[in-house]
């Protein structure tokens, strides 16, 4: 690693080699069809968020959950989906689901104009 200290002390040497700060080129700024279809993807993200957010709450808790055609075949499968543990596992997933969406309508943000 080099450093300033190996050139030696400074003698107001106006050509001394070191580190040089480099700025990033700026962003260019979105395009009106970007804006609003990042805005629209933002919608449909939250909005599907939030409807198997909600499925995944109710569904664990109702008659479909326990008396469906995929259940009632396979009785060791009955027996572990009616856990209540399995339920609530199930309906905190969808709690997780609802909070992502929140989170990422919160943290959109445009740049500037």
């Amino acid at each position: 690693m080099l450093n300033f200290l190996e050139h030696g002390p400074d003698n107001g040497d106006a050509d001394r080699k070191g580190p040089i700060l480099v700025m990033p080129a700026p962003h260019p700024k979105p395009s009106h069809w970007q804006l609003w279809r990042a805005r629209l993807f933002l919608l449909e993200f939250v909005f599907v968020c939030l409807v198997i957010g909600i499925l995944l709450i109710a569904a664990p808790w109702t008659n479909l959950w326990s008396n469906n055609s995929l259940v009632i075949g396979f009785p060791r499968l009955r027996e572990f989906m009616m856990n209540d543990f399995v339920r609530g596992l199930v309906s905190g997933l969808g709690v997780i689901d609802i909070w992502l969406a929140v989170a990422e309508a919160v943290r959109y943000r445009e740049e500037a104009e």
